[in-house]
């Protein structure tokens, strides 16, 4: 893959990443304690539903800004895509946690998860540098998919009652299809060396967290009593490291000569 000209991350810009990195902390770190207070106190606000798709917003900014700054053109353009599918994802998901009119399986909740896969697809691309080492892959790295479908699997089939009840057997195993190929892919860049370091490290730990968002996620759809109600409050400390993450992937941080 042809590298574009681009440069390490200046002093300055190092700053201004930082600067939002703190700001998006803070915001999580009030939503958090927010769903918490809902779910302690039995209460409703909508602070949490308006503010989580600002954490997305604040990632997707340090996309945008990164400039000169950022790793490659191409992967740059194909991350702006992914973030483009899941800002109105996230938009979508919190109106449907708090309209009593829009139910889990409805046409908002469809769109957006359509978006979200479309998401996917952009960051399978992306992080997929071309596939050209499935030409020589060997028994011997069946593992990694293996361990990552294998939990998938796993959970799929514990829930697959659950799943049936609300109406997601066909898109559950779809849906998660599409994350686990992200995960897997993710962390191809790491054993394979694809991206400069910390760029394969934030890829991998993105979809680490997506992953376990989506399936802490599914199981408070599931409405599942007081085990939903708490997977709920823990389903963006995930996320909004995914995003993060994400964001900071797609930066030069430091003169590596090769990539691949």
């Amino acid at each position: 893959m042809a590298v574009h000209q681009t440069i390490t991350i200046s002093d300055k810009k190092r700053k201004v990443v930082f600067g939002i990195l703190g700001l998006t902390l803070l915001l999580a770190g009030s939503v958090f304690s927010a769903d918490w207070m809902n779910y302690f106190n039995k209460t409703t606000s909508l602070y949490p539903a308006i503010a989580k798709p600002c954490i997305t917003l604040l990632a997707f900014v340090l996309v945008l800004i990164a400039g000169a700054h950022k790793l490659e053109r191409r992967d740059w353009k194909l991350l702006v895509a992914a973030f483009c599918c899941m800002l109105p994802t996230d938009i979508l998901m919190s109106l449907v946690v708090v309209s009593p009119t829009l139910s889990v399986g409805g046409w908002v909740f469809m769109v957006g998860g359509g978006l979200s896969i479309l998401a996917h697809v952009f960051l399978i691309i992306r992080v997929g540098r071309g596939l050209h080492y499935l030409k020589k892959f060997q028994l011997k790295d069946l593992w990694l998919p293996l361990v990552i479908y294998g939990i998938a699997a796993v959970i799929v089939v514990l829930l697959w009652p659950d799943l049936v009840r609300v109406g997601h057997g066909v898109i559950a195993p779809i849906y998660t299809a599409f994350f686990c190929t992200t995960m897997w892919f993710s962390w191809e860049t790491v054993r394979r060396k694809l991206y400069p370091v910390r760029n394969a490290w934030f890829a991998a730990l993105a979809a680490t967290c997506w992953f376990a968002a989506e399936i802490l996620g599914e199981i408070y759809n599931l409405g599942m009593g007081n085990l939903s109600n708490i997977t709920f409050g823990l389903v963006w400390i995930f996320y909004g490291s995914n995003v993060v993450f994400w964001a900071l992937s797609g930066y030069r941080w430091h003169a590596d000569k090769k990539t691949h």
